[in-house]
């Protein structure tokens, strides 16, 4: 029997009796036996929440992993561990190269080593043959294997006639396929935002419109066959306005943007940190703001980690042919409070709410009754992000030695409460 009392912890969740109350919360082998002051319980363990905030856990819809193939960039314990100091219960994981996971067995496998590790790991399958886009995957195979999802990670597909045939088939799963609007034909040889900075730089750019075309496009495919549609790693004004309007026509399509594009813009590169070198790349104020206005009225329905990790023979080397990425999976809360200070409940929809519907999956509540799945975190606190708190392998940390404000405190998975951060208790 475990048990654990968290105590005078302000409640966010729109579905829960206690949304915006200060109560205690008594968990029981898992379950919310109790909410409410003076419960007169003892229990295992005690957390002091004064101060703090408790949100249904956090979902990741995208983190990258090189387990197996690659696990000097990360492996799953590193990405877990990463994982639930930035608050996450849940991270949707494309997972290695080698092999790939675009069949049954290595979703399996996928499943197996993420047993026991503090986050849930819910396994990615590519959607097509070898991540290719040219063929599809094996992908109700791997559905029955345990894949929550499907994603071919940076690389887009551009055949039209594949991506009806996708969606018609996926109509009949439950977990997504989670497409990626960019069309590289658009962009030959881009390293970052095609506009005035890139051409200061010298730089090829990477257009908005290959990004908002390939999006109306794979929009269009999904009303004419009148099926859902999920977006992922959306960055652009363009990209937003189409959605709106998707949405406002009756088109059932739900869609993420990567936490970093809501922060940094393309000035940012005018130092040539290779740690900004992403994808998407991040654009202008204008989309910032665009990508904020969408998260706050519901065009946008959940923020993503795009977690990247790579080593650093990837990073330290010239822009142009540094990798792609960034660590960034530890300091979504953080991303998301200095890009734009949000209110607390636009918190809880970016990260839990809003990711869960996106990927299909339940929804959870801080009820009695309901598993304790939970992230406790402080909006306002400060501290610094040291490498001794780095819980990820990647090296390419675009906040890493900045002081940051919001504080993740600890997690509850299944009823096992997660012990804060080095960053937490030095703070």
């Amino acid at each position: 029997m475990t048990s654990i009392l968290i105590s005078s912890v302000q409640i966010i969740d729109p579905e829960s009796a206690y949304h915006g109350k200060q109560t205690d919360i008594f968990i029981k082998n898992g379950i919310i036996e109790s909410m409410g002051s003076d419960l007169g319980v003892t229990a295992d363990s005690e957390v002091n929440g004064s101060g703090q905030i408790a949100n249904t856990g956090w979902l990741d819809v995208i983190s990258y992993c090189g387990e197996p193939g690659e696990e000097w960039k990360e492996d799953l314990k590193s990405l877990s561990a990463a994982a639930q100091a930035g608050g996450f219960t849940h991270v949707g994981v494309l997972a290695g190269n080698n092999p790939l996971p675009d069949h049954a067995a290595a979703i399996s496998s996928i499943r197996k080593s993420g047993d026991g590790l503090p986050v849930h790991i819910l396994p990615l399958g590519n959607i097509t043959r070898e991540g290719k886009g040219q063929e599809m995957a094996e992908l109700n195979d791997m559905v029955n294997a345990g894949a929550a999802g499907f994603s071919d990670g940076d690389n887009p597909i551009s055949d039209t006639g594949l991506i009806s045939r996708l969606m018609e088939y996926a109509s009949g799963l439950k977990p997504p396929i989670l497409f990626f609007p960019y069309d590289k034909k658009l962009a030959p040889g881009g390293r970052m935002h095609d506009g005035i900075v890139s051409t200061s730089l010298g730089l090829k750019g990477m257009p908005a419109v290959s990004e908002s075309t390939a999006l109306d496009q794979i929009l269009q495919i999904a009303a004419w066959l009148k099926v859902p549609v999920r977006m992922v790693r959306v960055s652009s004004a363009e990209t937003v306005d189409i959605i709106r309007k998707a949405k406002a026509a009756g088109i059932d399509v739900k869609a993420a943007v990567p936490v970093l594009n809501l922060l940094f813009t393309d000035e940012h590169l005018e130092t040539f940190n290779e740690n900004h070198k992403v994808l998407p790349p991040y654009r202008t104020e204008k989309d910032r703001t665009a990508l904020w206005q969408g998260l706050s009225d519901g065009t946008i329905d959940a923020v993503m980690s795009n977690h990247h990790p790579q080593d650093i023979e990837n990073k330290a080397v010239e822009f142009e042919y540094a990798g792609w990425g960034a660590s960034s999976v530890q300091t979504v809360l953080q991303a998301m409070t200095g890009g734009g200070r949000p209110d607390l409940n636009l918190i809880a929809s970016a990260l839990s709410s809003g990711p869960r519907k996106l990927m299909g999956l339940p929804k959870v509540s801080l009820n009695p009754g309901q598993p304790a799945d939970i992230t406790l975190f402080s909006p306002t606190a400060e501290w610094v992000f040291e490498p001794s708190v780095n819980y990820s392998k990647g090296v390419n940390q675009p906040l890493l030695g900045k002081t940051l404000k919001g504080m993740v405190t600890g997690t509850v998975k299944a009823g096992v409460c997660f012990a804060t951060t080095p960053a937490v208790r030095n703070a």
